[in-house]
């Protein structure tokens, strides 16, 4: 068989409901005012707030006094909200009126990692062309999925990368990357859509880079020529000190399958707390894999040039339960490949191992860090996948 329909089901049978907290900042959705249509929250040391749409009827009080709202969060500018600053003390997020928004409120404390870097909002028919000299920047939205496109710049090896959080906890080396580009050629013929609600992406150096963000169906991933797949449950986060931790998302299952003729495939999953009866089913040609279990245990195989089948499916039963999986076709083999499921340790780590894309790299221990230890380059020549996928909305 060389091509197959592509599926990928949306369902709201089981929505996740909590507030995901991290060191320096938390972030907030409508679920989370559910029966009282009131939330607390601490600004500590100050701090400032965004949100990914404009209302007058969410506010934000302080002993009973109204301090500001949506609107004048976001002034005027919704696809960059210029924030609002919160003096130290605690808070009280309302809703006072409108019960069908759906939003994404990132609380940040002032003393956080990269404070500042700009914040970015994809509206509904029509994305953001972010071309923003620093390090990194953050995108919010409530909508289903946010879909990469257009990376331009040169990048340092292993970059660009996406984490999904906040500008505060992106490259923490507690939180694991959705998205990691293997190389130059990768980052440019890459298209991730990503279920989540904030995502931030590490250009990896402070320059000239280009990406735009679109608001997208999370049934409609772009495979075609892409060099990486990216999957991930629904509203991931990727943290190992916030485990079990999830933002809303309506979407609870995950469906795919696809033929794909490539010179390699390369598999690395990180996947947490996932029950026996929601385990992850993955499927290349012959080799089956049922992922279930582990305190965000990881997983990495290696396939050499060859036709490749691929199946996966899951559905969501527990709202704790998250992974993350990132399929790289066209990439040499690495020196050392894990092929067996291992637990991270408090402070995650992978095991040390090499692998070439133009100059090599060693991979440390310290998850997604990526060092370079040869200066020779070879040329960029090992993607010829021939993906044969049919995309139904």
């Amino acid at each position: 068989r060389t091509m197959r329909d592509l599926v990928f089901l949306a369902s709201v049978v089981l929505t996740v409901y909590a507030r995901v907290s991290f060191p320096y900042s938390e972030v907030l959705q409508a679920s989370d005012l559910a029966g009282t249509e009131k939330v607390n929250f601490k600004c500590k040391n100050a701090c400032r707030v965004y949100v990914d749409k404009p209302s007058d009827h969410h506010i934000i009080t302080r002993h009973g006094n109204v301090i500001t709202d949506f609107n004048t969060i976001v002034s005027g500018n919704v696809f960059a909200p210029a924030g609002f600053n919160l003096p130290p003390d605690d808070y009280v997020l309302e809703n006072v009126g409108d019960m069908g928004l759906d939003f994404v409120l990132y609380i940040v404390d002032r003393t956080a990692p990269h404070f500042g870097s700009s914040v970015y909002v994809p509206q509904q028919n029509l994305g953001v062309a972010i071309k923003d000299r620093a390090r990194f920047v953050t995108i919010l939205s409530s909508f289903e999925a946010m879909w990469f496109s257009g990376f331009t710049g040169t990048f340092p090896e292993g970059f660009p990368r996406i984490y999904a959080t906040g500008f505060d906890a992106a490259g923490d080396d507690m939180c694991n990357p959705v998205f990691q580009a293997r190389s130059q050629h990768h980052a440019e013929k890459s298209w991730p859509t990503i279920p989540t609600a904030v995502l931030t992406v590490d250009f990896g150096f402070i320059g000239a880079h280009n990406v735009t963000v679109n608001r997208r169906k999370a049934k409609q991933p772009m495979k075609n020529g892409a060099v990486t797949t990216v999957y991930t449950s629904p509203g991931y986060v990727g943290c190992l000190f916030n485990s079990g931790q999830n933002y809303n998302s309506p979407v609870s299952n995950v469906e795919d399958s696809f033929a794909v003729i490539s010179e390699s495939l390369d598999i690395n999953i990180v996947y947490d707390s996932l029950n026996a009866n929601e385990a992850l089913h993955f499927r290349v040609n012959d080799n089956n894999y049922n992922w279930a279990g582990g305190t965000y245990t990881s997983f990495s195989k290696y396939f050499g040039a060859g036709s490749f089948d691929v199946d996966l499916a899951w559905t969501r039963n527990t709202i704790s339960s998250s992974w993350a999986l990132q399929l790289d076709f066209g990439v040499e083999q690495p020196a050392a490949q894990t092929t067996t499921a291992r637990s991270l340790s408090a402070t995650p780590q992978i095991t040390t191992q090499s692998v070439s894309l133009g100059t090599e790299y060693t991979k440390s221990t310290k998850r997604g860090d990526w060092s370079t230890t040869s200066t020779s380059r070879r040329s960029y020549t090992l993607f010829s996948a021939i993906v044969l996928v049919c995309i139904f909305a």
